[in-house]
């Protein structure tokens, strides 16, 4: 295995991931794909609902490096244990909306999508192109496809991406299950396994955009799984850290 370079973007298939808590059906559908699964610590200053999400806890810098909320003792010794630079939060992810984003952005090579003014130090001093947007759960609102296309139902989302160049699909709200609210989010929802391999966590057949959804993967060469018969469920996306190395 070796650590994977561009953040959310993997080129073979993801071996490792950090993943928050969900039910044992969607885990094991997750770890069919041969993945490893790195649980997050329960982080108990912010809502319930988002607590063990890996995109409120976590940000992957790419090429072995990340962020992690200083509640994230047990994960940062085990991420320690594989070699990762691992770094904690200047200050902890806690309270309410905006203050629980500060590590909830897309990053997708050299483009940024998120909330600039609640992110954490190190992701301000990326040498990047900021694509500053209203919605503060960018990470969870965005489902990267590739480093030139997203899904999203955010309209600041789709706005920001439009101007930048950047292909993006606007879907509509809702069909997305998350504990305690009216829906969750897309990017929450999925993550990508390989360059050209989506996973749903949960059924996206259900969704009332799946045609647009399937065209436009179909579009950027990428095929998907999802889990049949079960809810499609936010549940905080996959922090994926390592990938299979090549022959």
């Amino acid at each position: 295995m070796s650590f994977i370079k561009r953040a959310n973007l993997p080129e073979l298939p993801v071996k490792t991931a950090i993943i928050g808590k969900t039910d044992e059906e969607l885990l094991s559908f997750i770890k069919s794909f041969g993945i490893e699964v790195i649980p997050v610590d329960e982080n108990r200053f912010v809502e319930p609902s988002i607590s063990f999400h890996a995109d409120i806890n976590a940000f992957y810098f790419g090429r072995g490096e990340i962020l992690l909320d200083k509640s994230q003792i047990s994960l940062f010794n085990a991420l320690k244990e594989r070699g990762m630079k691992v770094m904690l939060t200047e200050s902890a992810v806690s309270g309410a909306y905006p203050n629980d984003c500060k590590l909830n952005f897309a990053l997708l090579s050299d483009k940024l999508i998120g909330r600039i003014d609640v992110a954490d130090k190190r992701i301000k001093e990326l040498p990047c192109r900021t694509l500053n947007v209203r919605q503060g759960y960018a990470k969870c609102s965005t489902c990267i496809v590739n480093e030139n296309a997203v899904i999203t139902d955010d309209l600041s989302i789709e706005k920001a991406c439009i101007k930048n160049g950047i292909d993006v699909l606007l879907i509509e709200k809702g069909d997305i299950f998350l504990t305690g609210h009216e829906y969750g989010f897309i990017g929450g929802a999925s993550a990508l396994r390989s360059k050209d391999h989506m996973i749903f966590f949960g059924d996206i057949t259900g969704h009332r955009s799946f045609d647009k959804i399937d065209r436009f993967l179909k579009k950027h060469g990428c095929r998907y799984s999802y889990l049949k018969n079960h809810v499609l469920t936010d549940i905080g996306g996959i922090v994926a850290v390592e990938e299979l190395q090549s022959r």
